[in-house]
């Protein structure tokens, strides 16, 4: 997938670099972009529209970007981009949700999670996969439960696959993991439901397991509990 993507890529920079030779001059501009996709973490969310500078990262043709929605990987020029957020049942030129500057370096990817609760916050990672290799996938874990204390992920309880004590908006590494098993997946913290469920990894694939949603609330649309994104 990572291949794929990033031989659009190439394809891309050369048509951007043919179109910025002057006819008149031997000069030219090269123009490598970045890769950006995007969640909804924000408890109760029926959508939102989130855009880079003056254009939307879900299109009009891709299902509503509600809760827990993720938008694949897309094409962005790097340098300074202005990240927004809106409600799309707002008129046109009112204020955004939320609007935060993100710095997008060539050649790299990057995940947007609209986050919060009360008030929204955009949070932006570095998505560097590292190597793949055969028999492995990789995986890390956030907690994006505004609510929820530290948590903890444990998979077949294994010390050395677990992600300890992990707060609100704290990002861990990708981690390699084996794929030959289903993996049980075990998320708890002091005070709060114990999380649990299973993990089926694919080989050469990469994965965000989050926490999201709200401790306090029994809504199926706001509640306490987690996804599992593969990134593509």
């Amino acid at each position: 997938m990572k291949k794929a993507l990033f031989f659009g890529f190439s394809i891309i920079v050369f048509m951007l670099t043919l179109n910025s030779c002057n006819k008149l001059d031997d000069d030219f501009t090269y123009v490598e972009i970045s890769a950006v996709s995007a969640v909804n973490v924000v408890p109760g969310s029926a959508g939102l529209d989130i855009g880079l500078d003056q254009n939307k990262l879900n299109n009009n043709w891709e299902s509503v970007f509600s809760y827990n929605r993720y938008l694949f990987y897309k094409n962005a020029y790097p340098g300074n981009r202005l990240v927004r957020v809106f409600d799309p049942r707002s008129n046109s030129g009112d204020t955004a949700l939320v609007s935060k500057k993100v710095s997008f370096t060539p050649g790299k990817f990057y995940s947007l999670y609209v986050i919060g609760k009360d008030k929204l916050d955009v949070l932006a990672t570095e998505d560097n996969f590292g190597t793949l290799n055969p028999g492995y996938a990789k995986f890390r874990f956030m907690n994006l439960s505004p609510e929820a204390p530290k948590l903890t992920l444990t998979l077949n309880d294994t010390d050395s696959l677990s992600v300890k004590d992990k707060a609100y908006k704290d990002l861990d590494n990708f981690r390699n993991i084996k794929v030959s098993e289903v993996y049980k997946l075990k998320i708890n913290g002091v005070g709060v439901a114990e999380l649990l469920g299973d993990f089926k990894p694919e080989e050469k694939e990469v994965y965000t397991i989050y926490a999201s949603g709200l401790t306090s609330s029994s809504d199926a649309n706001k509640k306490y509990g987690f996804q599992i994104i593969k990134h593509k």
